[in-house]
C-alpha cells in the first residue's frame, strides 16, 4: 500500500513517470554489457552468451509478453548480475564478467505495463510490475567464467505450471530446463559475436545440483 501511495503522489500532474522495476533492480539488472577488449585479452574477464524462453509469453497485440531474466551472483565476491531476453525482440544476451564461479539467485519472468486514469483535470499514469520468481526452486545452477573465453552456458526454458491441483492435493511448482541449442544459433549471430569478441564461443553448459 505504501508503494502504491508513493507511486500516485509522484505521478499526480504528470503524463508519465519512470520507476525502478523492482526494489532490487539496481542489484539484479547490472550485468556488464560493454565489451572491454583490453581486460578480455589479459585474461581478467570472460564473456558468457545465452538464450532464455518461457511457455506463456505471446507477443501478439493483446497478449502478455514476459521478459525472461537470469540473475546470478559471483560466488567469490557476492556481486549480482543478470542477463535477459524478450520474445520477438531479443533472443540472446551476453555479459562480460570477472573470472570465477557464478550461481543463479533468481530465474524469473517479469511483465511491465502502464495504466492511465483521469481524476478531474489530472491524469495519473501508473506503472505495474508483475513478476513470477524463482523458477530455479531449490536447485543450484552454476557456471564458470574462464579467462579470455566466450562461453555458451545453454538455453534456459522457464516452465510456468498450470493453475491446477494434483490428485494428492499438491500444486505443481514452476520449473526450468537447460539445454544445448548452440546448433540453432544462426550464422549471422555467430558472426556478430565473433566480430565483437574476436573469437568463437565454447559450449560449457551451466550445471544443476
Amino acid at each position: 500500500m505504501k508503494n502504491i501511495i508513493s507511486l500516485l503522489l509522484c505521478c499526480l500532474g504528470l503524463s508519465a513517470c519512470a520507476f525502478p522495476l523492482t526494489p532490487t533492480e539496481n542489484g539484479l539488472i547490472t550485468a556488464t554489457k560493454q565489451f572491454q577488449p583490453a581486460l578480455f585479452e589479459t585474461g581478467a574477464r570472460g564473456e558468457i552468451v545465452s538464450s532464455l524462453a518461457d511457455n506463456v509469453s505471446d507477443d501478439g497485440f493483446f497478449s502478455t509478453n514476459y521478459t525472461n531474466i537470469l540473475a546470478f551472483r559471483n560466488v567469490q565476491s557476492g556481486e549480482v548480475f543478470s542477463i535477459s531476453t524478450l520474445l520477438g525482440k531479443k533472443k540472446y544476451d551476453s555479459a562480460m564478467l570477472s573470472i570465477g564461479t557464478y550461481e543463479v539467485v533468481n530465474l524469473y519472468l517479469q511483465y511491465v505495463y502502464t495504466t492511465t486514469e483521469t481524476y478531474g483535470s489530472t491524469r495519473v499514469t501508473t506503472t505495474h510490475v508483475v513478476t513470477d520468481e524463482h523458477f530455479e526452486g531449490d536447485k543450484k545452477i552454476r557456471f564458470t567464467v574462464r579467462p579470455g573465453e566466450v562461453t555458451y552456458i545453454g538455453h534456459f526454458d522457464l516452465i510456468k505450471a498450470n493453475n491446477e491441483v494434483l490428485p494428492d492435493g499438491s500444486v505443481p511448482a514452476n520449473s526450468f530446463k537447460i539445454s544445448d541449442k548452440s546448433a540453432d544459433i544462426s550464422e549471422e549471430q555467430k558472426a556478430k559475436w565473433f566480430s565483437e569478441f574476436g573469437k568463437d564461443f565454447v559450449v560449457r553448459l551451466a550445471t544443476v545440483k
